[in-house]
């Protein structure tokens, strides 16, 4: 980029002085680096235009092959100069996933050697021409420019081409031992932050945004998102740091939100944008740390590896952004991020996969998930994040009424935990597996303090702590926390969201837990859980209208239209007792509700013969339902619809047998 300009640019206390290739503050000068100062002119020349990163590479590299992490470092350089974001100023917007826009108003000005003399002789300038600084200019500019590999000077700023090379040599050693005395001074004196304006505001919590898939292949976006996946694992083992889960920073992949907004809408302090590039057996993961509420850039870098080791470059991207925000890492967390072993590349394709199809969260993502970590595993039987994800898998089949995995998710997950103890998710599975198998609360328990302490950022393990364990228990308060502190780490979740309103209800706060409902099904109408739960509600409260229409929803979602059918002609003829009493025959329950076979007919017309009051075949259900299907009994303890069985001596005997007495 070589094209002349005679102008010059006023925005802010700044001038850009494009002959010079200079940027003037005050009676300062700061050099910037040629392609910091390039894109610079580009952007101000453009100002309140969105230039494409492309198109600001292409004019600022020309035909040099680059790498979008070289216009991410003079963007970095850039706002560090002008301390963009500080006091509320803003110059540079970043547009995710676009490029950058100049937003600070911009004049045009004539160069001073343009302009005619006053009666002094002295130009009619903006600019100091006295060899002193004027009063009140700070030091910052000259500071910066030193930083910035520039040099600085108080001598008159028209003065200063006309110095000779060994004099300009000279000042600039003596000015930059100056600054140096100086910065140690004032770091001695605490006035670091104040020169630099660096703030003062502590990074406490992150979200990583969706890493961008840079190969020009669709079929490779799993492998960006796998990437996005294990970053946020990494950086969510640290206790000081709170990471927001990915099912929340996801929701932003290809859009066009800015920044300050994402960073509100999630309640975090910075982000982490970055891009993957994947090319055979090689990888470069870039990656750029950006405070949130003023957009500005703290920190960016490119790492290249062997997709083997590409676990290690994970964790050196996590341990570099911890360092960038001061965290002090204990023994056990750095061990954690620099003990990543080695993968088989094919394997960890085939797990990538897995979890990319996990995800999905559906019956059919799950089922393919399976074949993918059992692949993983064929290609390297000591895999362990293979094994956490089958068990993953296995549970979440379970737990969307998929048959009965559990042995097979136990396996899975005990292997995981054989091969690295260290992974708080396999340690999650494992406890899910001891309350829906064994009924084994206190193993559950040291399972889930287990997976919290090695990764306290881990929504999932809030989540289900919540509701499969201390829910059922009767632990309502706790149960409400764990799922409100699942929520802060995942706030854009519906199930989290759902299952909260469904702890409010257990522990009696109906209000609450309507106002919960009634929020995720707002943002969320196709959402199957959020009308199951709403049915149960207005069941429970005698609003019989509003529970058939948000059952004959939950099953059309589900794709159950001879249950609708059946169900409202039912309803028709005699409403909410006449449908009761038809779910009460288990030969007919599967008629009216979702699943037909006979261990759901069983819970349904148990818990059908409860609400009819009728104690007696409300047992004998619930015993054919603890046989079949014991894992729809965790919240017998604590269901109001079971109020009226409490006091039943083959009730308690059953909450006995389940360990919930």
């Amino acid at each position: 980029m070589n094209k002349v300009v005679n102008h010059l640019y006023e925005f802010g206390p700044f001038v850009l002085d494009p002959p010079e290739r200079l940027v003037r503050h005050g009676s300062a000068r700061m050099e910037l680096p040629p392609r910091a100062f390039d894109t610079l002119l580009v952007l101000v020349q453009n100002g309140g235009r969105l230039m494409e990163k492309d198109t600001l590479m292409r004019t600022v590299w020309g035909d040099t092959v680059v790498e979008e992490n070289n216009l991410s470092q003079a963007i970095y350089l850039l706002r560090k100069a002008l301390r963009d974001g500080e006091d509320g100023v803003r110059y540079i917007e970043t547009v995710p996933k676009r490029g950058y826009r100049f937003i600070a108003p911009v004049r045009e000005i004539e160069p001073p050697e343009a302009r005619e003399p006053d009666r002094n002789g002295s130009s009619k300038s903006g600019f100091e021409s006295t060899s002193r600084p004027e009063p009140g200019a700070d030091s910052a500019g000259l500071l910066e420019s030193s930083a910035l590999g520039g040099v600085s000077s108080n001598s008159a700023v028209r003065d200063f081409p006309r110095k000779s090379v060994a004099r300009g040599w000279m000042q600039g050693l003596v000015a930059g031992l100056a600054v140096i005395a100086v910065m140690a001074l004032l770091q001695a004196a605490g006035w670091k932050q104040r020169v630099f304006g660096e703030s003062s505001t502590t990074i406490r919590s992150v979200a990583v945004l969706p890493l961008q898939n840079l190969s020009n292949d669709p079929s490779q976006e799993y492998f960006a998102d796998g990437m996005t996946d294990e970053l946020i694992t990494d950086l969510a083992q640290i206790h000081e740091l709170k990471v927001v889960s990915k099912t929340s920073t996801m929701q932003y992949k290809g859009t066009r939100t800015l920044l300050p907004q994402i960073g509100r809408e999630l309640g975090v302090d910075a982000v982490v944008e970055g891009s993957v590039l994947r090319s055979g057996d090689r990888v470069r993961i870039t990656a750029q740390l950006i405070r949130a509420a003023t957009d500005r850039h703290i920190w960016a870098e490119s790492y290249d590896g062997d997709l083997k080791d590409v676990l290690s470059l994970q964790a050196r991207v996590a341990e570099a952004i911890t360092s960038q925000v001061k965290l002090n890492l204990t023994a056990e967390e750095s061990g954690r991020l620099r003990g990543a072993r080695a993968v088989n590349p094919e394997a960890f394709d085939l797990y990538l996969r897995g979890r990319f199809a996990w995800n999905q969260r559906s019956v059919a993502g799950f089922n393919k998930a399976v074949d993918y970590f059992n692949q993983a595993i064929q290609k390297d039987p000591n895999f362990a994040l293979a094994y956490s994800g089958l068990a993953d898998s296995y549970t979440l089949l379970v737990l969307y009424g998929q048959g009965s995995r559990l042995p097979e998710a136990k396996s899975a997950a005990g292997k995981a935990l054989q091969l690295n103890d260290s992974l708080a998710e396999a340690h999650t599975s494992l406890a899910a597996v001891k309350i829906l198998q064994d009924w084994d609360w206190q193993g559950a328990e040291q399972e889930f303090h287990r997976a919290i302490e090695l990764n306290p950022n881990f929504a999932q393990a809030h989540h289900w702590y919540g509701n499969l364990l201390l829910g059922p228990q009767g632990r309502h308060d706790e149960a409400i926390a764990e799922l409100q502190l699942a929520q802060q780490l995942d706030p854009l979740s519906p199930i989290i969201q759902a299952d909260l309103g469904f702890a409010y209800f257990l522990a009696g706060r109906y209000d609450m837990a309507r106002q919960a409902y009634q929020k995720v099904a707002a943002a969320n109408p196709d959402f199957i859980p959020v009308h199951f739960y709403l049915s149960r509600y207005y069941a429970q409260t005698g609003e019989y209208d509003s529970w058939l229409k948000e059952t004959v929803k939950n099953m059309r979602l589900a794709g159950y239209p001879a249950q609708v059918a059946a169900l409202q002609q039912v309803y028709a003829r005699g409403g909410f007792h006449a449908v009761m009493l038809e779910m009460a025959d288990p030969a007919k329950a599967n008629k009216l509700t979702i699943g037909s076979d006979a261990r759901q007919s069983a819970c349904s017309s148990a818990a059908a013969n409860a609400t009819l009051g009728k104690a007696v075949p409300a047992l004998n259900g619930l015993e054919d339902c603890y046989r079949w299907n014991g894992t729809a009994l965790i919240y017998l303890k604590v269901d109001p619809v079971w109020a009226s069985m409490r006091s039943e001596s083959g009730f308690q005997d059953l909450l006995h047998r389940i360990h919930l007495q």
